[in-house]
């Protein structure tokens, strides 16, 4: 596994894993309404739109694309693993990477929305919930942040 950033022609398979991860492991924490909506924002187009404002890393093995997160200012968001290759590490990998980065350009701590589906995961990295968001689109998300050492 290879952890680099995004490219314009990563969009298609980006597109796909985060389509694929929201269909097989976020719908069973959210309504179908909330995942058709997340579906839709993560379309090609969309994601190419969103490389050009948020740093955007993609874990690739091979020519497939695993991985991904993004980092804007001191906030992780749009972190999704291939469910394929859940528990092997990779979601741990881009989130290391991506604190490494803010603390590299001098953030004290780093906050993420967190999905119901992931907010165990984070836990795990040493993220504390601030409070629950709620909103017709995204559904519940809960508020994370870490100080970073």
């Amino acid at each position: 596994m290879k952890l680099r950033k995004f490219k314009k022609e990563d969009a298609r398979k980006l597109s796909y894993l985060i389509r694929k991860a929201l269909t097989e492991t976020n719908i069973n924490d959210y309504s179908k309404k909330v995942i058709d909506y997340l579906y839709e924002r993560n379309s090609p187009a969309h994601i190419v739109d969103r490389a050009k404002i948020k740093l955007t890393y993609v874990a690739v093995d091979g020519d497939k694309v695993i991985g991904t997160g993004n980092l804007e200012g001191n906030e992780i968001n749009t972190v999704f693993v291939n469910p394929k290759y859940h528990g092997k590490g990779i979601g741990r990998k881009i989130m290391e990477h991506l604190e490494e980065i803010a603390k590299k350009k001098g953030y004290k701590s780093i906050k993420l929305p967190a999905s119901v589906t992931a907010k165990r995961f984070y836990e795990k990295l040493g993220y504390k919930k601030v409070k629950d968001q709620y909103s017709k689109k995204f559904g519940k998300t809960i508020l994370m942040k870490k100080f970073l050492k």
